[in-house]
Order: C-alpha cells, then sequence, then structure tokens
C-alpha cells in the first residue's frame, strides 16, 4: 500500500503560500522592559542592603573607643570654630527601643546621651540648645535624661537652653527644669507637672459575663490594681503613696531648677497644662520666643558673638531605612488602641505624661 506524502497544502487551494510570524506589539516589550528593570533594581537594593548591614556589623563589633551610632554635624546657621549644639527630644519619652523587622533604632534616652557625650568632647562646642516637643512618658526615662543634662552641666560648665516647640508638657517640662533657661514658642503647650498610673477595671465587665478570675497570689498585695477586680481603700492608699512619693519628686526638681519655693510649685502643680504666656507668668519658663531668639539666648549666655549653629543628627543608611519601613509595616499591621498610654508604656505603671496629648 503506498502511502500518501504530507501536503501541508490545502487541496481546495493553490500555492504558493508565505507564512508571517505574528509580530509583538508595543505593549509586550514595555512589560518586559519593566521587568527587567525592577529586577535589576531589587538585585541592586538587596546588594546594597547586604553590604551595608556588614559594613554595621564591622564598624559595630570594633574598638570601644568607636561609637555604635555615629553623629553629624548639620550647620543651619552662623559660622566660626564655636558652636552652639541643638538636640532633639521630640516624641514620648521612652527607655525602650523602636524594634524594625531588621533591627532596631535606639531609645530616645540613648539617643539624648550619645548627643550629650559628643557635645561635652567636642571643645568647640559652647552651650546646648535642648529643643523639646514631648508630652511626656516614662518616669525612669524622663528622669534618667534630666540626670543625664544635670550631669553634664556639671562636667563641662556649658550652658544648656531649653526651647520649647508645640508641647513640653509632664516629662517634657521634667527635663526642662535642667537648664539654665527656658524659651518656649507663644503657642507651646506645657505644664502638666504630676503622675498619672493608668488602670482600667473591668470586673464589673466579667461578672456580668460570668468569668472567674482564680489567680493564685502569694500575698493579699500581689495583685493590687489588678483590672480584674475592685481595688480596696487599702490598696488604693498603698498606691496614691507611690504616686504622692513620685509627685514629690518633680516638685522638688521643678522647684530645684526654677529656683521656687516648694509650696509655690505646689500651687500651680496641679497637673493642668499651660500656654506659653501662662507659663511664663507662673514662672515656669523666662520668656517666649521662636528659634532664633533660643539660639540669641543661648549665645548669649556662653558668652558667644558668632557661633556654628549645629543640629546633631544621625546618619541612616539602607539598614536603618529597611528596617524602619518595616518596622512600620509590622505596627500597621497589628492592631492597637491608639492612646500614648496604652501601646508607648506599659498602662499600669507611673508616668510623667500628659495623656491629653
Amino acid at each position: 500500500m503506498t502511502e500518501t506524502p504530507y501536503n501541508p497544502v490545502p487541496p481546495t487551494m493553490e500555492g504558493p503560500f508565505v507564512y508571517i510570524k505574528k509580530k509583538r506589539g508595543a505593549g509586550f516589550w514595555v512589560a518586559v522592559g519593566l521587568s527587567i528593570f525592577f529586577f535589576l533594581c531589587s538585585v541592586l537594593l538587596f546588594t546594597l542592603f547586604v553590604g551595608s548591614l556588614m559594613l554595621h556589623k564591622a564598624v559595630t563589633a570594633g574598638a570601644d573607643a568607636v561609637e555604635e551610632t555615629p553623629i553629624t554635624e548639620r550647620v543651619i546657621e552662623g559660622s566660626g570654630d564655636d558652636k552652639v549644639a541643638i538636640i532633639s527630644i521630640k516624641g514620648v519619652l521612652t527607655s525602650e527601643s523602636a524594634e524594625g523587622l531588621l533591627m532596631e533604632k535606639p531609645s530616645i534616652v540613648d539617643v539624648v546621651e550619645q548627643h550629650l557625650k559628643h557635645a561635652g568632647k567636642d571643645t568647640h562646642v559652647k552651650a546646648i540648645l535642648l529643643e523639646i516637643d514631648s508630652p511626656g512618658g516614662g518616669i525612669t526615662a524622663s528622669d534618667i535624661i534630666y540626670n543625664n543634662v544635670i550631669k553634664f552641666k556639671t562636667a563641662t560648665k556649658k550652658k544648656v537652653v531649653v526651647y520649647m516647640q508645640d508641647v513640653a508638657a509632664s516629662g517634657g517640662y521634667y527635663i526642662a527644669s535642667a537648664a539654665d533657661a527656658i524659651v518656649a514658642h507663644p503657642t507651646t503647650i506645657t505644664g502638666s507637672i504630676g503622675v498619672i498610673m493608668p488602670l482600667i477595671n473591668v470586673a464589673g465587665l466579667i461578672n456580668r459575663y460570668g468569668i472567674v478570675d482564680n489567680s493564685i497570689t502569694s500575698g493579699n498585695m500581689k495583685d493590687i490594681g489588678s483590672p480584674l477586680k475592685q481595688m480596696t481603700p487599702e490598696e488604693t492608699a498603698i498606691l496614691k503613696n507611690i504616686i504622692d512619693e513620685m509627685y514629690m519628686q518633680f516638685v522638688t526638681v521643678v522647684s530645684t531648677g526654677r529656683n521656687m519655693d516648694v509650696e509655690a510649685v505646689k500651687k500651680i502643680a496641679d497637673g493642668r497644662v499651660y500656654t506659653g504666656k501662662q507659663a511664663l507668668a507662673n514662672g515656669l519658663v523666662d520668656q517666649l520666643g521662636y528659634l532664633e531668639d533660643a539660639i540669641e539666648v543661648t549665645k548669649k549666655m556662653a558668652g558667644l558673638t558668632t557661633a556654628s549653629i549645629v543640629r546633631y543628627e544621625r546618619p541612616y543608611g539602607l539598614a536603618d531605612l529597611l528596617g524602619i519601613i518595616t518596622g512600620v509595616i509590622a505596627r500597621k499591621s497589628t492592631i492597637k488602641l491608639d492612646i500614648p498610654q496604652f501601646h508607648e508604656q506599659d498602662n499600669s505603671k507611673p508616668m510623667y505624661l500628659w495623656t491629653g496629648h
């Protein structure tokens, strides 16, 4: 049997035939180009990140003389060898570092301490201008920064001036009390001299649903402040004594720093906040003004006619930036109460914090 050879040409059609390959559209090549571009960018970013991370570890794992986080100085005005250094204290005061998925951002306590040490070693720095914009925060964090400022002044004999921005309340004012002079912006909110221990009680709510707290304690005061039971008068008195002690520490700090009688401080230290003008009338600040006014006050107190005004900053590498970005993403994906005392601090600890911020 003879096989019929394959004939690609239909029998009803006559040749010759030309097969034309379909051309790719412009959209296809644009997509290919973009894919290649983003792939190369991803490779480059990953390479830079790994290199930055390795460099960071190499630097910080070295000699003790090398600071963990380098400080840069950005000149904002003036000239000359003599310098006035601006150190910013912003946000809720805490000793805890901010965690990202890749690395940690140092706490505000650590940053301020490092900046003060840097300024203390620099013989060209003649004075410090603390720029405060904070509603306060942890008692210990506030006191550590305050103590570091006092030690800086004692060790270096350099003047410290505070410039208050939007808010310098509670722990923010606690720190400001260490300064030789305080300049408040006309719209500053300050004061809030006092202590708060937020204690939420849900005993009535859980009892309504038949929930029972079976906590076992070693003593009848071990669960003091528990949100699952009503506090007794004795428990309230114990916590109130703690708050009163920390309140008197705050009053004493203000009395010493502002050269005011303790009883005079108590009269204005009921926790209320003040405008800059009201704070001036009550002796809590020395004058109202703007940043340029605070700079002039600082220069005058340091005996300077001309000086370079520098702002201390921490340079961020790629690893730092990616760590912060991932930290923000992680925080955004976590459900939290958007109230400082609930997520910036432990909600049961005493705080120098203006919770109205």
